[in-house]
């Protein structure tokens, strides 16, 4: 991973590159990152900031999203994870937003890059 994790504070992560820090889902997209929810009972869940930025919208910060936990309902710690493409994760899954009738419905697939 080109960057590096600073906390601001106890519920925000910021990635900081070489120039601007990583703060939206359009910048996220750019650098084909992967955007990471994990709760504290253990749940983690992967999303393309693709997907997640054509439902929510490229200006959206990655931070604010809100995901529930289907175990436990706890608050969900937000992290952008870049992908090397010459190194892609073997077993991961990704799940997809999609909006159908204006509601957000989730779909489970293959990390394929």
């Amino acid at each position: 991973m080109t960057g590096l994790l600073v906390p601001n504070d106890l519920s925000k992560i910021t990635i900081l590159m070489a120039h601007d820090p990583i703060d939206t889902l359009g910048k996220a997209t750019r650098h084909n990152m992967l955007v990471k929810a994990e709760c504290s009972c253990g749940n983690v869940r992967y999303r393309r900031s693709t997907d997640l930025m054509m439902v929510y919208g490229g200006g959206v910060d990655a931070q604010s999203l809100k995901f529930d936990c289907s175990r436990c309902k706890p608050t969900v710690r937000i992290t952008l994870i870049e992908v090397d493409p010459e190194h892609l994760p073997k077993r991961l899954m990704i799940h997809k937003p999609m909006k159908i009738d204006g509601k957000i419905h989730w779909h489970t697939e293959r990390f394929r890059g």
